[in-house]
């Protein structure tokens, strides 16, 4: 999505920022104090990502389910110098789709569907031209599904998405190859919305931010989701980037979300209070071609074993880690992208996840 806005970019290029960024942290009141080593890893990422430009640096732990910090640093918006705090609701992009696999999850827990059904069975208007991609292809990025071309900020209609995924050829035999696909995380929404009668908005918000007390998480700009505005470093300037339009990413990438809901998702997840065991399981092994599984990259991280996702999208960047080994979860959210090497959220993440698995 990142090169359809590039020549936005350009234009927006000399327009002026109105406050320069300036730091700020802000503890969630209801936390017991943060480690020390934790706050200050956090503190200087953070600090490094806002001396090379960054807006803002959301950042949050929990361990075995608790919140142990959570701060946020700089501005959420740059213009009114709004300082960003805990709960200033960012887009998330890629780690949406661990939101998308759990709902295919869930509904399979129902006997609604199972994830070796055809994909044109729940989304009749697809054409498979012959060959076999179910549900589980797409989860895990083996169906053969390549990238459409779209406009970014023009509404992108199921007919429309269809339409342009039956023109085009696909890449390679189903199962055969690992290539990430937000197309077919796109096409899993709308067999969300077939198999559960509710727009993909509805069921994340009614089935997970609900009964899960994400209260800041949910598509951006529906029910109590603002859409924000993002910023991008183009030719060493930072300008602001207009959200593109949702139904874009759709299933792959319209979350917004905090990075202390996020957390808390990574540990409910993990632990049965969004899907059964069984069907965790399934999301963290790997297919036979990739360290990937449903919705999940599982790489190793910091020399332990990880389930993770990043996340990407004009304006905004994200990362999510889990260890499982000692129930320690860590999200960054930043709002910009692109953005120097200084303002990444992965390594952030990483930064700040070094300190809590080796803290006395």
């Amino acid at each position: 999505m990142i090169r359809a806005f590039v020549a936005l970019l350009l234009i927006l290029g000399h327009l002026p920022v109105a406050a320069a960024a300036r730091r700020r942290a802000v503890q969630h009141p209801s936390e017991a104090i943060p480690p020390a080593a934790i706050v200050s890893a956090a503190q200087q990422a953070a600090d490094s990502a806002l001396k090379a430009g960054a807006p803002a640096v959301q950042i949050a732990v929990s361990e075995r389910g608790r919140i142990v910090y959570a701060e946020a640093f700089g501005m959420s918006d740059r213009e009114s110098a709004t300082a960003a705090t805990p709960r200033s609701v960012l887009q998330t992009g890629s780690i949406t789709k661990q939101f998308t696999a759990a709902a295919i999850l869930r509904l399979a827990e129902r006997g609604a569907l199972t994830l070796d059904d055809r994909i044109e069975k729940h989304v009749p208007e697809f054409n498979p031209r012959g060959a076999t991609i179910t549900l589980r292809h797409l989860l895990s990025h083996t169906s053969g599904v390549g990238a459409i071309s779209t406009n970014d900020y023009s509404p992108l209609t199921r007919e429309q998405c269809l339409k342009l995924v039956n023109a085009q050829p696909f890449q390679f035999a189903p199962g055969s190859k690992f290539s990430y696909s937000n197309t077919g995380y796109r096409l899993l929404g709308y067999a969300i919305e077939s198999v559960s009668g509710k727009s993909f908005a509805d069921f994340v918000h009614s089935e997970f931010a609900l009964p899960l007390g994400l209260l800041d998480t949910g598509v951006c700009g529906t029910a109590n989701v603002p859409l924000p505005d993002g910023y991008a470093a183009v030719q060493g300037n930072w300008v602001r980037i207009p959200a593109i339009h949702m139904s874009v990413p759709f299933a792959a990438g319209a979350l917004c979300s905090t990075a202390s809901d996020l957390v808390r998702w990574s540990h409910l997840l993990a632990t049965g209070g969004v899907v059964l065991p069984d069907s965790y399981a399934k999301m963290i092994t790997p297919s036979p071609v990739a360290s990937y599984g449903l919705g999940q990259f599982l790489q190793n991280q910091l020399g332990r074993r990880t389930v993770w996702h990043t996340g990407g999208i004009p304006g905004f960047q994200s990362s999510l880690l889990y260890f499982p080994e000692t129930d320690l979860s860590v999200a960054v959210l930043v709002n910009a992208l692109p953005a120097p090497t200084g303002a990444d959220a992965h390594l952030i993440a990483l930064t700040v996840a070094g300190a809590a698995l080796t803290k006395p």
